[in-house]
C-alpha cells in the first residue's frame, strides 16, 4: 500500500523543459541497475573509493533536501525522520524504518534499490542511503555523525526477494 508523501505531492514533471523539480532541487529518474552498473565498470582498488565520494556528494546536496523536509516539521527530529523515510519512499529508494535515541540511530531499508541493483558484492553497496543518513542524523542533532552500514544486502547475496531483507545503518553522534 502506498503512503502520500508530501514530496511526491510537491514534484513538477515540466516535460517542456526537460526536467523533474522540487522547488528549485532537480531530481533525475533513472534506473538503478544503469547507477550501479558503474562500479561494476571500475577497477576493484577504486570501487570504495567510488562508493564513499558518491555518500559524501549525497550527504553535502541531500542536506538541502533535509532541510527542506525539515521546514514542514517543525523542527522535531520524530517528523524530520518520517518525513525523509517518505521521501525516500517515494524516490523510489526502498522503505526506511528509523529506531533513533539522542545517542544512536538506527535505519533499516526494506528493498534497497543500490544493494538490488549492484548485485552480489564484498562491499556494502548503499552509498547514497549512507550519505542521506548521516545528513539527516546531522541535521537532527545538530552535530556531526559517524554512520555506518553495518549490513548491506549485496554482501549477503539475498537478492531473490527484493521486498524482504534489510540493508542496516547506524549512526552515532561524533564526540
Amino acid at each position: 500500500m502506498s503512503t502520500p508523501s508530501a514530496l511526491r505531492e510537491r514534484l513538477v514533471f515540466d516535460t517542456d523543459r526537460g526536467q523533474v523539480l522540487d522547488q528549485d532541487r532537480r531530481y533525475v529518474l533513472m534506473r538503478a541497475d544503469v547507477l550501479m552498473g558503474l562500479f561494476s565498470e571500475l577497477p576493484e582498488h577504486s570501487r570504495a573509493d567510488a562508493l564513499a565520494a558518491l555518500s559524501r556528494s549525497v550527504l553535502r546536496h541531500g542536506g538541502n533536501s533535509v532541510r527542506a523536509y525539515a521546514l514542514g516539521t517543525g523542527g522535531a527530529p520524530e517528523a524530520l525522520f518520517n518525513s525523509v523515510g517518505m521521501g525516500a519512499a517515494a524516490l523510489g529508494w526502498g522503505v526506511w524504518t528509523f529506531e533513533h535515541g539522542p545517542n544512536e540511530c538506527v535505519l533499516r531499508v526494506r528493498n534497497s534499490p543500490f544493494a538490488l541493483a549492484s548485485g552480489p558484492s564484498p562491499h556494502p553497496m548503499c552509498a547514497p542511503i549512507l550519505g542521506m543518513f548521516q545528513a539527516v542524523c546531522s541535521h537532527a542533532w545538530q552535530q556531526p555523525v559517524t554512520v555506518r552500514e553495518t549490513s548491506c544486502r549485496a554482501c549477503t547475496g539475498e537478492h531473490s526477494h527484493p521486498a524482504g531483507e534489510e540493508c542496516i545503518f547506524h549512526a552515532s553522534p561524533q564526540t
